[in-house]
Order: structure tokens, then C-alpha cells, then sequence
């Protein structure tokens, strides 16, 4: 990744899809939130770290995972910065997650995602947008 690839990308997130449902999860966040809002795997790129790389890591990190394969899905913008997201088939379990980055973990259909949409509790407002065009892309 370039020098002006870094600054330009905030985070690498992951859809992760099995039985038609896809894996949310609800991060924690500093500042006084009421309510919970749901996004993608994954987090901040570290200076050097390719998208894979970092998408990898995070997974690891996060859900203590590995994935086989990962598919680009897009870039997605979100408060002034582009977030890469990738998508990838998860046939295994979630035994364990990091509890000091993750308040909750939950597979929702596709509708259930566009309703929380509808809600307003979508971290980044993308993911929903995200996820259909990762089933666009044949995944």
C-alpha cells in the first residue's frame, strides 16, 4: 500500500457470510453511545499493511478466525475517509471474541441488516449496501 493509500483509507472490515446470514457485530465506543449499532468485522489499517493483510489480521485479532479466501467487494466512504471491504464464506464457528474490542456478535439475514438500517443502527450506514454488492459479485 502507498503512502497516499494509508491517509486516504481508514479500515479494512469483512463480511462474512454462512446459511445466508451475515455476522454483525457491535464494537465498543468511547463516547457515551445510547444505543448499539451494528457493523463489519475488521479495523484500522497499520502504516505498510496491505487490505488482506489487515483484513486477516483483524479477523485473527477480533474473532479468532482465519478465512481461506477473501473477495474485494468495494471501497465504501464513510465521516471523510474510504473503508475497503472484502467478503468471504465462513463454514466455521465463533468460539471466542475479543471482549475489550467487541460488545456482541450476531448473524442476521439480509433483511434483518436492511432493518437495522431502516433504524439507524448501522455503524457505518454502508453495510447493507455493502453486502448486496458482495452478492452482486457472485459471493
Amino acid at each position: 500500500m502507498t503512502r497516499t493509500e494509508w491517509h486516504r483509507f481508514r479500515t479494512v472490515r469483512a463480511i462474512l457470510r454462512q446459511d445466508e446470514r451475515f455476522l454483525m457485530v457491535v464494537h465498543h465506543g468511547g463516547f457515551g453511545l445510547r444505543r448499539e449499532r451494528w457493523g463489519l468485522p475488521g479495523g484500522r489499517i497499520e502504516y505498510g499493511e496491505d487490505f488482506v493483510e489487515t483484513a486477516r489480521r483483524e479477523l485473527r485479532e477480533e474473532l479468532s478466525i482465519h478465512v481461506a479466501t477473501l473477495q474485494a467487494v468495494g471501497d465504501y466512504r464513510y465521516k471523510g475517509a474510504l473503508h475497503r471491504i472484502f467478503g468471504s464464506d465462513f463454514d466455521g464457528r465463533i468460539l471466542e471474541f475479543d471482549r475489550s474490542e467487541i460488545r456482541r456478535i450476531g448473524w442476521h439475514s439480509l433483511d434483518e441488516v436492511s432493518k437495522l438500517a431502516q433504524q439507524g443502527l448501522l455503524h457505518a450506514g454502508f453495510e447493507d449496501v455493502a453486502i448486496r454488492d458482495f452478492l452482486k459479485l457472485g459471493g
